[in-house]
């Protein structure tokens, strides 16, 4: 049911992960903040349940993500948690991706790879918006991120769409229209905060996530 997804839930998964680990490992904020942060991975062991059901390999770092979640008491990450844990965690992770590879068409595996770091930087944007967390850089870090990535995937898009026959791409052009309005439009939603200069709220990127979830459904249903 769900392995059409994996191209893009998996680097999304993996893409949040590694951001949600600098900023437990290395962020400089106080125990209540990283208990909060912490408090956001069940969503990620979520989505590693979800892709279980396609991929058993994920099983690995949904087990010690979940181990690490749970056996850590929230605050105590950096100081008391098992960080080698999580690290295995992330490489595990890592490894569940490259699995997908061989599965995959060529166009496929560059609209994934960009996809850790737009669709993982949207959902870690949301956790840590959820968390309520004080890190102001990462609120126009992540959204900068997610616009140098959606622009490499709109080139690799256009540059895989130029070698095509005329009357395919003819076809498809209703369809890379969409995909790309919706794209767009999602950045848009993404960084409102920032055009806007107000606060960035959860349900904003929650619009954002939708939008881009969209597109990219659409470009790997193309590609």
């Amino acid at each position: 049911m769900f392995s059409g997804y994996l191209p893009l839930l998996i680097p999304a998964l993996l893409g949040a992960q590694l951001i949600l680990t600098l900023v437990l490992t290395k962020g400089e904020i106080c125990p209540g903040q990283r208990g909060r942060v912490h408090k956001t991975l069940p969503v990620i062991l979520v989505g590693w349940v979800l892709v279980v059901i396609s991929q058993p390999v994920a099983l690995l770092p949904l087990l010690t993500l979940a181990f690490f979640a749970f056996k850590v008491k929230t605050g105590k990450t950096r100081d008391a948690g098992p960080i080698k844990v999580l690290y295995a965690s992330d490489a595990l992770a890592f490894l569940s991706w490259v699995m997908l590879l061989p599965a995959m068409s060529l166009p496929q595996i560059g609209l994934s790879f960009m996809a850790v770091a737009l669709f993982g930087a949207l959902l870690a944007h949301l956790l840590l918006t959820q968390a309520r967390t004080r890190l102001q850089a990462f609120h126009r870090l992540l959204p900068f991120s997610g616009f140098v990535s959606a622009i490499l995937s709109v080139l690799m898009m256009l540059l895989l769409l130029s070698g095509l026959e005329e009357q395919t791409i003819t076809a498809m052009t209703g369809d890379v229209v969409a995909a790309l309005a919706l794209l767009v439009l999602s950045l848009l939603v993404w960084s409102g905060h920032i055009l806007l200069t107000k606060t960035v709220n959860r349900w904003q990127l929650l619009v954002a996530t939708v939008l881009l979830t969209s597109s990219g459904v659409m470009q790997m249903a193309m590609f």
